[in-house]
């Protein structure tokens, strides 16, 4: 999971929408309830998060980040 998100964040370099639906692609290979529930957020509102219907906030990325055990880190360009 840690590699196709460095992928993807990689590929997308900064595009929200793109980031997004990686992210929702991994919560819902990793069961999108508990992921949900792991980022106090039900699982419609998760999901329209990160399909681009609704806005995508950063709380929401670090719990999907979290609940799916993998982490974020910054590196230079």
């Amino acid at each position: 999971m840690a590699d196709y998100l460095d992928a993807r964040l990689q590929m997308f370099d900064g595009d929200e929408p793109g980031i997004a639906r990686a992210l929702l692609l991994l919560s819902e290979l990793h069961g999108i309830d508990r992921v949900a529930a792991a980022c106090g957020l039900n699982t419609e509102t998760m999901r329209r998060q990160l399909n681009g219907t609704r806005p995508l906030h950063f709380d929401t990325v670090m719990g999907v980040v979290g609940a799916l055990g993998i982490r974020l880190r910054v590196e230079p360009r």
